[in-house]
């Protein structure tokens, strides 16, 4: 069927497919474009849409939130108790008539909840009881302003009003009463006249309390005062929860409109924008008419275009249908197309069809010679024979591995196989017998040959059958493989000396390759890092070696070693399988020489625990006092030093404080130096105990001692001190007759972003101690004076 009206002049298909093309580009422009400009719209629209809920929403919140000051300011000025607004209510609520402006009415309720004034006066209204009211019971329990949620006045008014509130409180602080400022919901003061606000024609502004989900303005006053309908609507519901945002439509449903939902600040109410589509959306109909007018045009003018275009473009075919019928036989001169390469492409190439035939016979013949002289040259053996092994033809590669004494004459006509070892003749020979009969892939064999001037030399063959002829032939490739399988016999000895080397080494020994993958690895390694060599091999070094420093606990890269620590020992923490940390001497060593070995690495760990408890049992009793068992002088600068380099910790408050004992000499001197020893320990224990475990402290000489707080603020620091001021003025001596009391001098410094060494920090706080002795000693002085 298609066939039959398909069109079959090649013009006519062209001038088809070309206005096809056309109208499908017109048809793509006019989509994309219409897609943009109904994009621009929607957006237009709803920028237009959000800056006037955005503008309405500010202006309520500053209503709501002027009358609420109004009426604190109010309730902040009075401070009566509650008996005094129960009993001269009348007088005080006269004091805020100016509120009439701002307010529909003004009450004052007691603290039981009881209206006991009103201005100006509605008959009725002093005397009921609101306590229950909602409004009341949050402003009583939160002490704050509010708002109330709508309210239907008592009587037959009927009027809606929201009521701003204001906590009064005594002069102790406490509730006496509240002070409240009634407002009819739309009243011109508050939002009266947005019941008259449109969004364009038809779009109207929305009101609803996010607390009750009443409707507080609506364009239909039925719908005023009752619930919203939230749970329909997931988009209002996700908005009355406080989210706010804007809303396009998704479809043409009859209500579809663009939504724009804004909660305000000051009161707990949702401000709705509604823009119906059929309005928002009506220029877009315009807009498609315009490009349905642009494909009717594109329709009318592509046949005609397409049609005269083709018939330009095939022009030439009738110059080229001349020239060929013209071609000479034999000849193969180019023919000349004008106007048209691919019709140029296409006469030229029937030119060379001519000549190409007449050059087939010599490149055949060229194929020959060069395919016999590859085989006289190549370094591999070539040979051909039939069934029985039968030579017909071999190079000089092949017959060299016989001996060249022996050329084709001798062995042409002959059986390979009697240039096979007697080694390996009867086993090769049954088998080449039974493969021949049936060839099945490829038949690989090695063996030995018998060289005429040389030892026997081993070689892989590799044969297959030849394509074609009634007779079977096979082609079979030679290749010496002496020296590789020497090679290979060197390689595996030098593998297990290495092995008997690493067997007697008793530290951990790992070798890998360029790659960190794991090759071999000594029994104390395995015992080391708890993995054994099967299952480490050929998998990279770090998944079993977890290396850091142990400065810092900073991981380092096997890479990084290589780089830097490259024949060096270096002290390092190994993580093991339990998840703890074992101090090692790690030492790495790289192949240097060229090769397949190149980059290779030697690793070795040596167990480091001995030496490193030592030298850290000789840093301790370094860096602490042997009297207190506190830190010393040299303890505290490297503390305080190794806090100063660190530029993340010291971004953080830090204190250091200096300390003297005032009048120890007389408690040595009455005494003897072991009361003043006891004295000296009993305040080390005190300064241990009213500190943190983190905190450090320190002997500096006979009777001061230094403190290091970290991430402790000036005011924190100065309540600790004080405490431990107090608590060492209990300190009495076994026999104090006569001895003035053991009182602390303190001086207090922050560690500052400037600073860089830790006996500029220490010399600052004893300048600040120094200072609190010459003003009378017992005091704490935290400032230069």
């Amino acid at each position: 069927m298609l066939q039959g009206i398909w069109p079959g002049s090649l013009q006519a298909r062209l001038a088809l497919f070309c206005s096809l093309a056309i109208l499908l580009v017109s048809l793509l422009l006019c989509g994309v474009g219409y897609q943009q400009d109904s994009a621009r719209l929607r957006g237009q629209q709803l920028h237009y849409v959000e800056a006037v809920v955005a503008r309405l929403a500010d202006d309520i919140d500053e209503r709501v939130r002027s009358r609420q000051v109004l009426l604190e300011q109010a309730a902040a000025n009075l401070q009566p108790s509650a008996d005094d607004i129960r009993l001269h209510g009348g007088a005080i609520i006269q004091q805020f008539h100016y509120l009439k402006g701002s307010f529909g009415s003004v009450v004052l309720y007691d603290a039981d909840g009881r209206i006991v004034a009103d201005y100006p006066a509605l008959p009725g209204r002093v005397g009921l009881q609101l306590g229950d009211r909602a409004y009341f019971q949050q402003t009583r329990q939160t002490l704050r302003a509010g708002v109330s949620e709508p309210l239907r006045t008592r009587g037959n008014l009927n009027r809606s009003v929201v009521v701003f509130t204001a906590p009064i409180l005594d002069s102790h602080g406490q509730f006496a009463g509240m002070l409240g400022g009634s407002l009819e919901l739309f009243s011109p003061e508050l939002f009266g006249e947005l019941r008259g606000m449109r969004i364009g024609n038809s779009g109207y502004i929305t009101l609803t309390s996010r607390q009750s989900q009443l409707v507080l303005l609506h364009p239909e006053r039925a719908r005023i005062l009752q619930p919203a309908p939230s749970g329909s609507d997931a988009t209002l519901a996700r908005a009355l929860a406080g989210w706010d945002g804007s809303v396009l439509p998704a479809g043409n449903q009859g209500d579809a409109a663009v939504r724009v939902y804004r909660n305000l600040h000051n009161v707990n109410w949702l401000l709705t924008g509604v823009y119906p589509q059929q309005e928002a959306f009506a220029p877009l109909a315009a807009v498609a008419s315009e490009y349905l007018v642009l494909l009717l045009l594109a329709l009318l003018t592509a046949v005609p275009l397409a049609w005269w275009g083709t018939q330009r473009l095939l022009r030439p075919l009738t110059a080229l249908q001349r020239k060929v019928r013209a071609l000479p036989d034999g000849g193969g001169e180019a023919i000349l197309v004008e106007g048209c390469h691919e019709l140029q492409v296409l006469a030229a190439t029937i030119a060379q069809v001519f000549h190409e035939r007449r050059q087939v016979a010599d490149t055949l013949a060229t194929r020959e010679a060069m395919f016999s002289a590859l085989n006289d040259t190549s370094p591999l053996g070539v040979f051909v024979c039939d069934a029985d092994g039968v030579l017909s033809y071999g190079n000089k590669a092949a017959l060299a591995l016989a001996g060249m004494e022996r050329g084709s004459a001798y062995w042409f006509g002959r059986s390979w196989l009697e240039a096979v070892h007697s080694s390996h003749y009867q086993q090769l020979a049954a088998e080449w017998k039974r493969w021949s009969r049936e060839p099945a892939g490829e038949f690989v064999q090695r063996f030995r040959l018998n060289h005429v001037r040389h030892e026997p030399l081993l070689v892989t063959m590799r044969c297959n059958r030849m394509p074609g002829g009634a007779a079977p032939r096979f082609l079979a490739v030679l290749e010496d493989i002496s020296v590789s399988e020497l090679n290979q016999s060197c390689l595996a000895a030098e593998r297990q000396r290495l092995q008997a080397l690493l067997l007697a080494v008793g530290d951990a020994v790992i070798l890998t390759n360029q790659h960190d993958e794991v090759l071999q690895m000594n029994a104390p390694a395995c015992e080391l890092l708890g993995v054994k060599l099967e299952q480490a091999h050929g998998r990279s070094m770090g998944l079993f070696v977890s290396l850091s420093l142990p400065e810092h606990d900073q991981p380092v890269t096997l890479a990084l070693l290589a780089g830097q620590y490259h024949g060096q020992t270096v002290a390092l923490n190994l993580l093991g399988r339990d998840m703890r940390q074992l101090p090692v001497l790690f030492s790495l060593s790289m192949v240097e020489a060229a090769g397949s070995m190149h980059g290779y690495k030697v690793c070795v760990l040596r167990d480091d625990s001995a030496r490193r408890r030592r030298e850290s049992g000789l840093r301790a009793e370094s860096e602490h006092d042997a009297l207190t068992g506190v830190l010393n002088r040299r303890g505290m600068l490297a503390t305080l030093g190794a806090l100063l380099a660190d530029d993340n910790t010291r971004q953080q408050p830090h204190c250091v404080a200096l300390l003297d004992l005032d009048h120890f000499r007389q408690f040595n001197d009455k005494g003897g130096p072991q009361a003043g020893d006891r004295l000296l320990q009993e305040v080390a224990r005190i300064l241990q105990r009213r500190l943190r475990t983190s905190d450090c402290v320190a002997r500096l000489d006979a009777d001061s001692f230094a403190l290091l707080l970290y991430r402790c603020s000036s005011d924190t620091a100065e309540r600790i001190l004080n405490d431990i001021r107090h608590e060492v003025g209990q300190l009495r001596a076994a026999s104090d007759d006569g001895l003035q009391p053991l009182t602390v001098s303190i001086g207090l410094t922050i560690v500052q972003g400037g600073d860089r060494l830790a006996q500029e920090v220490l010399q600052r706080a004893g300048r600040r101690c120094q200072y609190a002795k010459q003003q009378g000693r017992d005091q704490l002085v935290a400032s230069d004076r």
